[in-house]
């Protein structure tokens, strides 16, 4: 019964409700606004090790707030932690976080599909990455600031990436600066547009599916599919150690440094 209440909540970061065994997680627009504080990022990942431990939910779906702003919200994510003056302990603690969560997603003993609208990142794709089925919007756009920066997106993106195209146009990807819905459809990294009308609806359905005894199979092949697991955690420790070189680097704090000036006059 505890861990039944548990899995519901919320907060002024996402909210989670049961219907049966299915879960739906929904994410709250101000990202950025939490970027400094860890402890609300915390709950939920948090929440996800209560997900990874119950019986009581076979299938998890994870919906996008409409309200993101994409590169937008990468940039002033990367400023806030730059201009805070426990910026190493802080990026390091989001790493840490996110690789949690990724490692954790990756070997997650449900169905998980993601759901998603609107100018979405390249680090909230990263989270698309890591679940089983993923569908977005006819408007939707993917957004990587990374590029523009000269760096890495967070997430995982390189292993998943690599795995589902191949490294040569996983290597493309990764520099493109936005791609639409179609565009990502047509690549195979998600697996249906759907009007925005629709899109939770659409995303409970192919849940409702994915039921015994379809689940069975479906966490066969999710497993064979993402089963080197330290596979991944190396190519996260990487990306930790690419993204904080770049970080580091006079060109890039230099072109932060500007950026902000240019906002504030």
């Amino acid at each position: 019964m505890e861990v039944a209440t548990s899995l519901v909540t919320d907060n002024e970061f996402f909210s989670a409700e049961r219907c049966d065994n299915i879960l739906v997680v929904r994410g709250k627009p101000h990202f950025t606004r939490h970027a400094r504080d860890l402890k609300k990022i915390d709950t939920f990942f948090d929440h996800l090790e209560i997900i990874a431990h119950t019986d009581l939910v076979r299938v998890v779906v994870f919906i996008g707030c409409p309200e993101k702003e994409g590169a937008t919200d990468t940039l002033e994510f990367f400023d806030e932690f730059l201009t805070s003056r426990r910026e190493d302990y802080l990026i390091q603690r989001l790493f840490n976080l996110v690789n949690n969560y990724t490692v954790t997603m990756a070997g997650l003993n449900k169905v998980t599909i993601h759901a998603d609208t609107g100018h979405i990142s390249a680090f909230h794709l990263n989270m698309s990455l890591a679940c089983d089925y993923r569908i977005v919007t006819e408007q939707a756009v993917f957004e990587n600031a990374s590029a523009e920066m000269g760096t890495i997106p967070k997430g995982g993106g390189g292993y998943f990436l690599s795995r589902m195209l191949g490294g040569a146009k996983a290597a493309e990807v990764l520099q493109w600066p936005r791609f639409s819905a179609e565009e990502a459809h047509n690549l195979g990294i998600v697996d249906r547009i759907v009007p925005a009308a629709r899109l939770e609806a659409e995303a409970l359905k192919v849940a409702a599916y994915y039921q015994e005894p379809q689940v069975a199979a479906m966490l066969a092949i999710r497993k064979l599919l993402k089963s080197d697991i330290n596979e991944l955690r190396r190519s996260l420790e990487t990306e930790d150690m690419l993204i904080l070189n770049r970080l580091n680097s006079p060109e890039f704090k230099a072109a932060m440094a500007a950026r902000r000036a240019t906002r504030q006059a």
